[in-house]
């Protein structure tokens, strides 16, 4: 069962058709890859998923359950958590404050640990601790934000303010990651850190769905891709066979 599955997806803008019933699923521990050029679709798909924008028609399913057209913070509640195209900074609060602001949504849960002897225990974990945890799992994927804490965060660099966002959506302790063109405007290096970022976010657990317009980088760290044209499906496949096609990548991707 997927995590995430989009079914027949259709969304308008006015008279215009911007998705015109796609399916889309998303597996549990994977990235998956929204491709495509400019007025694709890509921003308003993953917009949709989010809830900030309304579907005209069909079903997104999250752990199998109809999330079609929740509100943003009731999808933050079960754990999908966007960071958005152009990081939305809140300026006047510092790099910490900016964090603690994306864990708004945490709530208190009891784990169940098993012992040696099979012996099963429950412990409770409370909202701060969770907190906690996060800022510090936060810090140890972005080190400079940690060295910047008490910085004000409109005073980072573009990638910088790129990290604090990634990192912000994770103090919500996600279950599906949405980023939404996360290399937008920034230098070749700092995309590099980026996505190594995004790769190591993945190995810990958390499942990503991606939306960008560096088709190749992204193609070296997804697992599977649909590329998108004019608000339909054109391609999907597993990542590391599209790059292999070099003709394919110059005809859809630009690259």
């Amino acid at each position: 069962m997927a995590l995430l599955e989009i079914k027949d997806l259709v969304v308008d803008y006015g008279v215009i058709r911007a998705i015109k019933g796609i399916q889309l699923e998303v597996h549990q521990g994977s990235i998956v890859a929204i491709l495509g050029s400019n007025g694709a679709g890509k921003t308003t798909t993953i917009r949709t998923i989010n809830g900030v924008v309304k579907a005209k028609s069909g079903q997104i399913l999250f752990e199998d359950k109809n999330i079609t057209n929740l509100d943003p913070y009731k999808l933050a509640a079960k754990g999908i958590i966007q960071s958005p195209e152009g990081r939305l900074i809140l300026r006047g609060l510092t790099v910490e404050e900016n964090l603690y602001v994306g864990a708004y949504s945490v709530k208190s849960k009891t784990i169940r640990i098993t012992q040696a002897d099979g012996t099963v225990l429950t412990k409770k974990q409370s909202a701060r601790a969770l907190t906690k945890q996060s800022l510090q799992e936060v810090f140890e994927l972005f080190p400079v934000l940690k060295e910047r804490r008490k910085q004000q965060a409109s005073t980072l660099s573009g990638g910088e303010q790129q990290m604090l966002a990634i990192g912000r959506a994770l103090m919500g302790r996600p279950k599906l990651l949405l980023l939404d063109e996360p290399s937008l405007g920034l230098a070749p290096l700092i995309v590099q850190d980026i996505f190594k970022a995004i790769v190591k976010i993945k190995e810990q657990g958390t499942t990503i769905l991606i939306v960008e317009q560096n088709a190749f980088q992204t193609l070296k760290i997804a697992d599977y891709v649909y590329v998108l044209e004019l608000g339909k499906v054109k391609i999907k496949g597993n990542a590391a066979d599209l790059l292999k096609d070099d003709q394919l990548v110059k005809a859809y991707l630009g690259a």
